[in-house]
């Protein structure tokens, strides 16, 4: 008994993701990160908040490694009046991961899809793609995956950045808008409702880092990677403050708002503003705690959404364009692949929108925040609804490029059959001449010079044109008609 007991105090986290990852291959992406000692553990921010019931709203304080060890190792409340603790982990390092998943004994599959892979890679199995429905609702955490659209001063388009920070998510750049460089970051929030040592509820919010301008370029000629520097800011300011704003008579600073760039800062700016409607500070549902970061992600999707709008008015064809294309095929080459792009990404988009609605329907039965999950439901099948119509019209546009690039192809041979007619017509205007000057050679008298010279040209002129017309006979409307005319009385003159 002592020694089992020996063992669960000596095994670490690590180990215990390593044997999991041989039942669950989808853990391969936490097992690399936990095992990375290049992480740089500095960067990691830790904000707790403490709901107690002395004060109405939370009280916030920093932790770093060892006062959050030390906090979670605890099994004797520090106050009586705490009912619980909310903890925000920004850029959350290896060393982080191990403390959190070994005093909270947290299952694996919270880390693993929140430290999902910068890119989609064959050989590794997503945990998103793992995990069914089923399987989902009897988990104790919630993982949003969604993307923040920034612009950049100068940068090359159609180049795949990461993000500097110890979860190195993909940038992407897209084609320029209306003369602005845009990019699509990933990011994640991950929720998790669980009990601490000292039997206190505790909630986990684990965010990315806030948006920076250093930047990783990876090369795939030799996977070398190098960072530099990018002048970046989010798109049209952010997203919106989705509260109440304070009134002119009201005696509030109109600037105050929340700090878009950090969302640990934006979630404790809105915690420290009012409590989400039903929210239990004895024992929290899962959904009250992932309230803000729900409604957060939704005014991002919000900008997102903006970003389809204009894209899909950018790859509006005109006559005019069409005609500007000719000499530009390579053009519309481009946007089909981007029109591609965009298709296979509103597909994920729409899956990560029907996760959270899954996720919203089922507590919606379950807990007693029922209005509240009623209107954010409303939300995102709004949001749902614009992503599948958007993502339809950019596809009809694949058609219709296509269709250009038919239409500029058959164009291109047209002009292509006309420039060999041209060549056709002039070596044809030289058989009549040459037939005729070979059969005036044999007399002297009609060389140039002679006196029937004049003979050649009233002999070979007449020649040509009746060759001409018997190669091109003419198609004006009243040589038509009277063929038409003669073709018709040729046939009564038979059939009498």
């Amino acid at each position: 008994m002592n020694k089992t007991r020996n063992e669960d105090q000596t095994r670490s986290y690590k180990s215990f993701v390593a044997a999991r990852t041989q039942r669950n291959p989808c853990f391969q992406n936490l097992h690399e990160f936990i095992q990375n000692d290049t992480i740089s553990q500095d960067a990691c921010r830790i904000a707790c908040l403490e709901f107690s019931s002395a004060y109405g709203l939370p009280s916030r304080r920093n932790l770093d490694l060892d006062s959050l060890t030390s906090l979670l190792g605890n099994e004797a409340k520090e106050r009586d009046d705490l009912w619980g603790r909310l903890l925000i982990v920004e850029d959350v390092s290896n060393d982080v991961v191990e403390t959190l998943g070994s005093l909270l004994n947290i299952d694996p599959f919270f880390f693993a899809s929140h430290i999902d892979t910068s890119q989609i890679d064959i050989a590794t199995i997503r945990p998103s793609m793992a995990t069914l429905p089923s399987t989902r609702r009897s988990q104790n955490f919630l993982n949003l995956h969604y993307h923040r659209v920034i612009e950049f001063e100068n940068v090359e388009p159609k180049q795949t950045l990461l993000r500097d920070m110890n979860l190195p998510r993909k940038v992407k750049i897209l084609p320029k808008l209306k003369g602005i460089n845009i990019g699509l970051a990933r990011h994640c929030c991950s929720i998790l409702k669980t009990e601490g040592k000292d039997g206190l509820w505790l909630g986990l919010i684990l965010v990315d880092a806030p948006i920076s301008n250093s930047y990783i370029l990876r090369r795939r000629e030799n996977e070398s990677t190098s960072t530099f520097t990018l002048q970046t800011r989010l798109f049209q300011g952010g997203f919106q403050d989705f509260l109440s704003g304070p009134l002119f008579s009201d005696n509030i600073d109109p600037e105050s708002g929340p700090t878009r760039s950090s969302l640990l800062e934006t979630f404790i700016f809105y915690w420290a503003v009012e409590q989400p409607q039903g929210f239990d500070v004895t024992c929290p549902t899962l959904f009250s705690l992932s309230y803000y970061p729900l409604r957060i992600i939704a005014a991002e999707w919000m900008t997102y959404l903006e970003l389809m709008y204009h894209s899909i008015k950018q790859y509006e064809y005109s006559p005019d364009t069409v005609l500007a294309s000719l000499e530009h095929i390579a053009i519309l080459t481009a946007d089909i692949y981007a029109l591609q792009q965009w298709a296979r990404r509103s597909i994920a988009t729409a899956q990560k929108i029907r996760y959270v609605i899954e996720f919203l329907r089922y507590h919606m039965t379950k807990d007693e925040d029922m209005d509240s999950s009623a209107l954010l439901i409303e939300d995102y099948e709004q949001i749902a609804s614009s992503i599948d119509a958007y993502s339809r019209r950019l596809e009809a546009m694949v058609s219709i490029a296509t269709s250009l690039i038919q239409a500029i192809d058959c164009r291109r041979s047209l002009t292509e059959t006309i420039n060999i007619s041209r060549l056709t017509y002039l070596a044809l205007s030289f058989i009549p001449l040459t037939f005729v000057s070979g059969l005036f050679s044999m007399n002297d008298n009609i060389a140039p010079g002679g006196k029937l010279f004049g003979l050649y040209f009233a002999v070979s002129i007449p020649l040509c044109i009746l060759v001409f017309l018997i190669v091109h006979p003419p198609t004006s409307a009243s040589v038509v008609f009277a063929a038409r005319i003669w073709r018709s009385r040729a046939i009564q003159n038979f059939i009498v």
